[in-house]
């Protein structure tokens, strides 16, 4: 679970990277800076940027953080794993951060990386694995599974026993019934409902969700 006195340093300087940010600093969270390849390194409005990606294993071996998180979004999902993993691999540690208005049951398992945002519910042996984020208010029903390095949009509700594959988006106030599954690389359009699965990597939109492509 989240260690409260760790020093948090984010992957990323740009909108989703200042959103966690401020999330983290008005639980009194203490966020040690940025780490951006497109930014150059010093003190912005949002935070102190401290160098680029390639710099985090080094400067957490110097003490400059305890933590880290990942605030590359939905467009970047193959980065965002790579990142990852490559900054797992060098020994860098990955948090966790889950909003205080937020319901988490005692029996939900939360692999590192993990953040989420206010008002979401995580009912009964929900599963999520490492680097997933939830955006405000994502409803997950019992013993549901979302995979690593999926990201779900603002108001997404998941029924119970799905299963989300790896580096999914699913977009705003997307639908998905109980029992089915969904792929790896799977997005969804805002509002869209899912009533069956959907086995093949690609875009999904609808009511009923048709795929694009």
């Amino acid at each position: 679970m989240p260690q409260p006195d760790s020093r948090i340093a984010i992957i990323g300087g740009g909108a989703l990277g200042q959103q966690m940010a401020q999330h983290l600093r008005q639980q009194g969270r203490r966020v040690a800076g940025f780490f951006d390849d497109t930014l150059p390194r010093g003190a912005t409005a949002a935070g102190a940027v401290l160098g680029p990606i390639a710099a985090a294993p080094d400067l957490h071996a110097a003490g400059a953080f305890d933590e880290l998180l990942l605030g590359v979004g939905y467009q970047h999902l193959e980065q965002r794993q790579q990142l990852f993993e490559q900054l797992a691999a060098a020994g860098v540690p990955f948090g966790q951060f889950v909003h205080p208005s937020a319901y988490i049951d005692a029996s939900v398992q939360l692999g590192p990386g993990t953040f989420i945002s206010p008002g979401c519910v995580l009912d009964l042996n929900v599963q999520l694995a490492a680097n997933v984020l939830l955006y405000t208010g994502c409803v997950v029903a019992h013993d549901t599974h979302i995979g690593a390095h999926t990201l779900l949009g603002p108001g997404v509700r998941l029924a119970g026993r799905v299963q989300v594959g790896s580096r999914c988006f699913l977009g705003i106030g997307t639908t998905v019934i109980d029992s089915l599954e969904l792929g790896a690389d799977v997005r969804t359009g805002g509002g869209t409902v899912v009533i069956q699965d959907l086995p093949e990597p690609g875009t999904y939109v609808g009511v009923p969700a048709r795929r694009l492509r």
